[in-house]
């Protein structure tokens, strides 16, 4: 309803200033453009209206997911996937410390034949 009194208020506004300056048969040809689009938001705001009662009917019998569970079950998907990427990048860090902690040894140890030869 706000949208719809929003834009009607707008529509007048507009047709008050446009109606000052121009031909009459400007006007009524505005006029006709500013009804056609009052009529288009107001179709909008009801077919709003309309999806909102259905999901809230939905809900209410039971037949498809609330509001809420939605939300859970998303917020259990993002937990989900955040705890994988954890443990993929905590395994990749491991992972890569052995190697540079081998590669160490390795130097080291290479190094170490260096000198005594």
């Amino acid at each position: 309803m706000k949208k719809l009194l929003a834009a009607a208020m707008l529509v007048g506004a507009f047709g008050l200033v446009a109606g000052c300056q121009d031909e009459p048969e400007d006007k009524m040809d505005r006029a006709k453009e500013d009804v056609s689009e009052a009529m288009d938001n107001m179709g909008d705001a009801a077919d709003e209206a309309g999806a909102a009662t259905e999901q809230k009917a939905r809900e209410m019998t039971g037949n498809e997911k609330t509001t809420g569970e939605v939300i859970e079950d998303k917020m259990d998907a993002a937990g989900e996937n955040i705890e994988e990427a954890y443990d993929a990048s905590a395994d990749y860090v491991e992972d890569k410390g052995e190697a540079v902690k081998d590669s160490a040894v390795e130097s080291k140890n290479s190094m170490e034949r260096a000198i005594e030869e």
